[in-house]
């Protein structure tokens, strides 16, 4: 390696190193925030440092998130497939006429007209070839539509349609429960599972009793980040003190000065491709 390349290398260690020293002072420097002065600026906490760990899992939750959704949606197609080919096979074998019901999805209609088509071939399930083919359409079009990029951007929209003063709340109950290392993530998990994920599952598949938010590792991918940053928080600072640890802080740290952030701006939630 020659030194500019060497150089380099350091340069972009520093610089890493720099990111992450400097994410957690942006956290130490408000919860040493007495609770009073972090609700008045709640937006600021929000929108600063809160928003950069969100930043982060939206950043890691989107492939688990595309790879979840891309296999029950392909397991539905396949399903709905196989339940048209049966109705189809059914009407074949009465000598009826093919009547594929329009109400019905597309991927059920393709199947009525192939089971309508071959009877003997639907026998509870259907024949390797042509199920691999049925797959292989399934995730041709699920590639299509939604991406990981898709999913972020859907992810970032319905996050930022979530309202700073509940995210504060949620956050400082939880903080008061389990500490601040540990408050964080609970109150993060909570806000992703139960009010982002519902809207974004639904405007991306359509489907309101998608149910995969079990299959996907939400509670590790959200646990790992926030340990990640408030793993480095002084042990004496996790409790929530309603007087905050300013004091402490100070002397330690030098004088604190809440930086003002631009706020966002909101996004509408409902179209997210």
């Amino acid at each position: 390696m020659n030194r500019a390349a060497h150089q380099m290398m350091i340069q972009r260690v520093a610089g890493r190193y720099n990111q992450r020293q400097a994410g957690v002072q942006d956290w130490l420097q408000w919860i040493v925030q007495p609770v009073d002065v972090i609700w008045k600026h709640h937006k600021e906490f929000v929108y600063g440092p809160i928003d950069d760990a969100m930043d982060a899992i939206i950043k890691d939750l989107a492939p688990a998130l595309v790879k979840a959704i891309g296999e029950q949606e392909v397991e539905d197609d396949v399903d709905e497939f196989l339940d048209g080919a049966t109705q189809g096979k059914w009407d074949a074998n009465k000598g009826n006429f093919a009547d594929s019901n329009p109400r019905e999805t597309e991927d059920w209609q393709e199947g009525y007209q192939w089971g309508f088509a071959n009877p003997s071939l639907v026998r509870g399930d259907l024949p390797p070839n042509v199920r691999r083919q049925v797959v292989e359409d399934a995730v041709k079009d699920y590639r299509k539509r939604i991406t990981e990029e898709v999913l972020k951007r859907a992810l970032s929209k319905a996050w930022s349609a979530v309202s700073p003063a509940h995210t504060l709340k949620a956050i400082m109950v939880a903080v008061k429960k389990h500490g601040w290392k540990l408050g964080v993530g609970f109150a993060l998990f909570e806000i992703v599972e139960h009010m982002i994920l519902p809207i974004v599952l639904v405007s991306l598949t359509g489907h309101e009793e998608l149910a995969i938010t079990g299959t996907i590792p939400i509670g590790e991918i959200i646990y790992a980040i926030i340990f990640r940053i408030m793993g480095r928080v002084p042990s004496e600072l996790n409790k929530l003190e309603a007087d905050g640890h300013l004091d402490w802080y100070e002397h330690k740290y030098g004088p604190v000065r809440i930086a003002m952030r631009r706020e966002r701006i909101y996004a509408p939630v409902g179209i997210y491709a």
